[in-house]
């Protein structure tokens, strides 16, 4: 193995994998993240957002483009409120 095989590409030509992370919170408990990639695409969330959630929110900030909102988990009937923290 070559020297030159082990070398990464220049940080100018890496492309970042998330570009938005979304917060979400259960009232006012912090519940994790929803990492989107450059296709607006989940990329990783927290194992502690309902999966209904997570669609929703992520069908909320690709569709309708909204930088926060509130949405009711089919699970357990609770309000999820969610904003984007890092943008593009």
């Amino acid at each position: 193995m070559s020297a030159t095989t082990c070398e990464r590409a220049p940080a100018a030509r890496q492309q970042k994998k998330v570009t938005n992370v979304l917060r979400v919170a259960a009232g006012e408990q912090y519940v994790g993240d929803i990492l989107l990639d450059r296709k607006d695409r989940v990329w990783r969330h927290a194992d502690t957002i309902p999966a209904d959630v997570v669609l929703k929110v992520l069908l909320a900030f690709s569709r309708v483009g909204s930088m926060a909102g509130q949405v009711v988990s089919r699970r357990d009937g609770q309000v999820y409120s969610w904003c984007v923290m890092a943008g593009n």
